[in-house]
């Protein structure tokens, strides 16, 4: 029978008791983790040898819930869950290895797909062409230590694509069986969890995402795997379960036994699911009858006039409301404590500059556009002292948390910098150089963050047993912070002292830099091309303009014509890898990066708004630097979003505006006036500088 009318956590305790599998969804401020910890009590309370597992996706977040939770209750990050499950069972996970390195058949996309547009067709089924030889380029070097032929070219491809694609699922296969022989020939004890980001073919390892495909392939190929967990868990409570992956969630749910009476209990808020690597939503098990949802709609962090506010972008309907929280002294806050306030702060961006130069117009009116804006927010801050900014990654916050190099050298190659600076660096393997920093800066009196540092310099081979060797290891480690050098300089005297050990991502990267380089120095058409671009000739006009008054030697007005963009991108991407790797890209400008990131300091990023509130908070709504992955614009135009970018830009909306305690300011450089009364009717208040 249903019992709509009991609070979340008796309703989740009855669910408990019933055996079923339910999610709490519970919007920013809800008390999701509170509700956690006494659903922990009250169920061991009523059963004190239920065997309990909380997951989290992080040590800190597994910490905290340690803290807060009494009782003999298992709680450990998906990652160390995961990895306890099946490490035992190395025999098994060679069986299943090969599927982190197996590359998929190239497939074409028949021009239904492309609604019988056939000059998108040929442009797109060329570029995922290339995607899938760039992939095979990189496997057969790990894998075979060999080189493959260059990619063919978008005309010769358009020719016989047919010919094309059936040439290189040949190579696909081939190296697809070599993976699987190699593999096999390996000794089952020679399989290991490496700790880092990545995964290792040569030295069989398997990294943190490698952990999760290899957990989900054994749970569906290996149906005792499933019994196993059943046998040992009676409940496996999830938090912050939309971050989790859905295939975690699918086998936990679909792949134990029928019999199981184990319970899964997802905590979260698919609201706040604004990374693409999660599940997101629980929905389609809802539906499925396989979870029931729990609805909560307390909110304990926010004022009225934010969660009034912030409820007007949710997508799924739940509307928060007030919750009071108990004081120290066992009374109840008051609503007038919780007062606050919600305004548009606005100014319009300058005139568009249309000259008929679309390269030139585009750099100038951005350039326009990013002080006009850089001169609102600055007014804005001036006029509210103490409240906290929540912005993009722009050229002008760089700089002033210091990494502006940094986000230059990738502003100028590519249209999405924030998200490329963090997977480039990560696959450069700087966040397990800064993740051991961080750990080292823990000390002393943190006992946790000095075990985890011991425990993955182990993994790596690095030996601590004696005082000799911890006082080596301080003075490493404490020269990162101390000594600035250039970056790359220093991930590469990371690995020569055996703190972190080069994976095949990253010799993969450095190998194509380095094939790249060579080739373009002996390319007598690109150097010729370079010049004229560092001459000031940078539009494929004044190239032809100047080409045809020198008579070079090996460019010539037809070649340009024919290979202008893909000469274009080379130089683009000669200039970055020669950046990236310069020794004037400093170190401290990585770490810097990397603080910012993690929500350090003075500013917040709109990427990663999740956690506690901020008392009073500044949030830019500003599409610039993200423009193919938001549009912040419908969020106030168009109640129900249709497009996935849509939903994305409304989720982060609500995200950002419900981290806010008390009185939020948002900002906003508007294209226009409509634009500007459009978006003031949401506010309360208005102010236009």
């Amino acid at each position: 029978m249903d019992s709509p009318k009991l609070n979340p956590v008796d309703r989740i305790v009855e669910l408990i008791s019933g055996g079923q599998s339910f999610v709490l969804q519970g919007g920013a401020g809800s008390g999701k983790t509170e509700s956690l910890k006494r659903v922990i009590q009250k169920v061991l309370s009523a059963n004190p040898s239920l065997r309990i597992t909380c997951i989290t996706h992080t040590n800190k977040a597994a910490d905290e819930i340690s803290d807060r939770v009494s009782g003999d209750v298992l709680v450990s990050t998906i990652h160390s869950f995961l990895g306890e499950v099946i490490s035992p069972f190395k025999r098994n996970i060679q069986q299943v290895f090969p599927k982190l390195f197996e590359l998929p058949e190239f497939v074409a996309l028949g021009d239904d797909h492309y609604n019988g547009d056939e000059t998108l067709r040929k442009k797109e089924e060329h570029d995922r062409f290339k995607k899938a030889h760039g992939q095979l380029e990189n496997r057969r070097r790990t894998v075979l230590g060999e080189d493959t032929a260059k990619v063919t070219g978008k005309r010769e491809y358009d020719k016989e694509p047919d010919t094309y694609n059936a040439q290189l699922n040949r190579l696909i296969g081939e190296v697809n069986k070599e993976i699987r022989d190699k593999l096999a020939s390996r000794q089952p004890r020679e399989f290991f969890y490496n700790d880092t980001a990545f995964d290792n073919f040569n030295d069989p390892s398997y990294g943190h995402d490698g952990l999760i495909a290899l957990a989900c392939h054994m749970f569906e190929s290996f149906p005792l795997l499933g019994r196993i967990v059943s046998d040992r868990h009676d409940c496996i409570f999830i938090d912050e379960y939309q971050d989790t992956s859905a295939d975690v969630v699918r086998v936990l749910l679909r792949c134990l036994p029928e019999d199981a009476k184990t319970v899964i209990g997802l905590f979260g808020d698919s609201e706040q699911a604004i990374y693409s690597d999660g599940i997101g939503s629980a929905q389609s098990h809802i539906d499925a009858k396989e979870l029931i949802l729990v609805v909560k709609e307390d909110n304990y962090r926010c004022s009225p006039q934010v969660i009034d506010f912030s409820n007007k972008f949710r997508t799924d309907g739940l509307k928060q409301g007030v919750a009071l929280k108990s004081l120290d002294n066992g009374t109840l806050e008051t609503l007038e404590s919780r007062q606050g306030s919600v305004k548009l702060v606005y100014d319009l961006a300058p005139p568009q500059i249309d000259t008929g130069d679309k390269a030139e117009d585009r750099k100038t009116n951005t350039a326009s556009f990013r002080r006009a804006l850089d001169a609102l927010v600055e007014k804005t801050a001036s006029d509210y002292p103490g409240y906290v900014q929540l912005k993009l990654t722009n050229k002008s916050i760089a700089d002033d948390v210091g990494f502006g190099m940094l986000y230059r050298i990738f502003d100028d190659r590519y249209s999405e910098p924030r998200d490329r600076i963090r997977k480039t660096l990560d696959r450069l393997q700087f966040g397990e150089l800064i993740d051991l920093v961080a750990l080292y800066k823990s000390f002393p009196g943190d006992r946790r963050s000095y075990n985890r540092l011991i425990a993955k310099l182990r993994r790596r081979g690095f030996s601590v047993t004696s005082v000799a060797d911890k006082a080596k290891l301080d003075k490493m480690l404490h020269s990162f912070e101390s000594e600035d050098r250039a970056a790359y300089e220093a991930i590469k005297y990371a690995a020569e002292c055996g703190l972190i050990k080069f994976s095949d991502s990253h010799k993969a990267f450095v190998d194509r830099r380095n094939e790249l380089l060579a080739k373009l120095a002996d390319d007598a058409v690109f150097t010729e091309f370079e010049e004229l671009h560092r001459n000031g000739h940078r539009t494929k006009a004044q190239m032809s303009k100047e080409i045809a008054a020198m008579n070079m030697k090996h460019i010539s007005v037809e070649i340009l014509e024919g290979e202008y963009e893909d000469r274009l991108n080379d130089l683009k991407q000669k200039n970055f890898l020669d950046s990236l790797f310069s020794t004037e890209l400093q170190l401290s400008e990585i770490l810097a990066f990397y603080e910012y990131e993690d929500g350090e300091g003075d500013f917040s990023t709109m990427h990663k708004t999740k956690g506690t509130g901020i008392e009073n908070v500044i949030l830019v709504i500003d599409e610039y630097g993200w423009t193919t992955e938001y549009d912040f614009v419908s969020c106030f135009t168009k109640e129900i979003p249709e497009s996935r970018r849509e939903i994305a830009s409304k989720k982060l909306i609500y995200v950002a505006c419900s981290r806010t305690k008390t009185n939020l300011v948002c900002v906003r450089l508007m294209k226009s006036q409509e634009e500007a009364d459009q978006i003031a009717s949401f506010f309360p208040e208005t102010v236009k500088l």
